[in-house]
């Protein structure tokens, strides 16, 4: 039997964090503020479902089949180039996106290990990009969501 992390964060979690989004909403705080701390509850709530575990995201803990073609393209060129100068993991659902639909399903009473896992397997999803990648990326598709990461992607010219 595994071990669970430490920062394994449960359904309960997920609401409670909802729960806070809607009392600091409530309170007159910005929504740019009042989420954020779901943001990243569903965040690592995501990875560690998906098997990657709860520390920042790096290029090394992507699947290869979600670098993109031109970042593969980089890495073969130049094996030793720092992530930070020539990559970046990207996540095809915004993270404030995702933390939307996590806070619809607890406003309409479906937050639960399964609508989890259906939102997961649906939308989150980290790939990496190049640095002009990212940058049409944020031209075309910054905060837009759509039905697939990948129909983001593509929006943007990235191909896999």
């Amino acid at each position: 039997m595994s071990k669970k992390s430490k920062n394994t964060i449960t359904i309960a979690q997920l609401e409670l964090a909802c729960r806070h989004v809607k009392e600091m909403i409530d309170a007159d705080v910005t929504e740019n503020l009042a989420i954020r701390s779901l943001e990243l509850f569903a965040d690592v709530y995501a990875k560690l479902l998906t098997g990657g575990n709860a520390s920042p995201h790096h290029v090394d803990q992507v699947k290869s089949e979600l670098w993109s073609v031109e970042a593969r393209r980089e890495r073969d060129a130049n094996p030793n180039a720092k992530p930070k100068d020539h990559f970046r993991v990207e996540q095809g659902t915004p993270r404030r996106g995702f933390a939307r639909k996590v806070l619809n399903l607890y406003e309409n009473v479906n937050l639960n290990e399964e609508s989890m896992q259906e939102l997961v397997e649906q939308y989150w999803k980290l790939a990496v990009i190049t640095l002009e990648e990212d940058r049409n990326l944020n031209k075309v598709a910054r905060s837009k969501i759509f039905d697939t990461p990948q129909k983001r992607w593509a929006e943007a010219g990235i191909k896999f």
